[in-house]
């Protein structure tokens, strides 16, 4: 069921929870609608999935002021719909760019972050960790796809924040098979479920904001709560290598790597994405992935 609140500045915002078990918020990439983020690949067997749709897509309200769209802006939805559930510290799980969204709310209000899951965290913030990116999509050189993802590649780093919302629409659209660890039925059908519930409006606006990266990763060392990274083994749009990165601004994160597994890990591998996931939010570190996985991990702190 569907349930409205109002965020900081009036714009009415949706969620909806699934499951059942401790509390989970779950931070959309994109932006766009979190419905992509379906069931995480069965964690609402164990937490209650707080599931809710950026500013702007799926069914929360546009914004008046367009300037909300940039992610400092975003984590402040974040805290609203904290407060709206009444708790005073958040187990927080983020994908993509919601990476972004929820590393600006920890650097914000550390005090407010339990555990911290980051899935496929990106390069830009963090301005290093894509460049293992060409290798692993050498590495599927055989695939019926290659040629027009790797045509899309060549056009991807040409874009930049103020890039034609429309062509980067296009350019991602082909470039979407890089995104999973196979290219069968299910992926298919979540990658076109998941670019319908994209936003051009709310990407446009995303880092049109006045709060350098600088004010966010400089912050991350004051939070005490533990973080799991977790990045995919095939993942051609963000990579591994900024999974080390990202861990590397806490005291105490590990950075896992699910072999098989692409961008969106929990349409991939969902038991053991789900499995690694829960371990982690209860003992504090990832369930280990099942020998022959190709998995890697890293710790820091």
């Amino acid at each position: 069921m569907t349930t409205r609140f109002t965020s900081y500045d009036g714009t009415e915002l949706a969620y909806e929870t699934l499951g059942q078990g401790p509390p989970l918020l779950l931070v959309p990439g994109g932006p766009r609608a979190s419905v992509y983020l379906e069931n995480l690949g069965g964690l609402d067997a164990t937490r209650t999935l707080i599931r809710y749709d950026a500013r702007g897509t799926g069914e929360s309200a546009v914004p008046r002021d367009p300037a909300t769209y940039a992610y400092p802006s975003l984590a402040d939805d974040v805290e609203a719909l904290r407060a709206e559930l009444g708790e005073e510290r958040i187990d927080l799980l983020a994908h993509s760019s919601g990476t972004v969204v929820a590393l600006a709310y920890a650097a914000a209000r550390p005090e407010r972050v339990a555990r911290l899951v980051l899935v496929g965290p990106g390069p830009d913030l963090f301005g290093a960790g894509g460049e293992d990116i060409p290798d692993i999509l050498a590495k599927r050189s055989d695939a019926p796809w290659f040629e027009e993802v790797s045509a899309a590649a060549g056009e991807l780093v040409t874009l930049g924040p103020g890039a034609d919302p429309e062509r980067v629409f296009d350019v991602l659209s082909r470039y979407t098979p890089a995104g999973y660890g196979e290219w069968d039925e299910r992926q298919r059908e979540h990658a076109a479920a998941q670019l319908k519930g994209f936003s051009l409006t709310a990407w446009s606006g995303f880092w049109a904001a006045g709060t350098g990266p600088e004010a966010v990763l400089g912050r991350l060392s004051e939070v005490s709560g533990r973080v799991l990274v977790v990045t995919g083994e095939r993942d051609g749009l963000t990579g591994v290598a900024v999974g080390d990165v990202a861990a590397s601004y806490f005291p105490d994160a590990r950075h896992i790597t699910l072999g098989g597994a692409g961008h969106f890990p929990w349409v991939d591998q969902p038991e053991r994405f789900a499995s690694a996931v829960e371990g982690f939010l209860t003992g504090g570190q990832p369930a280990e992935p099942p020998v022959g996985s190709n998995a890697s991990t890293s710790v820091s702190g």
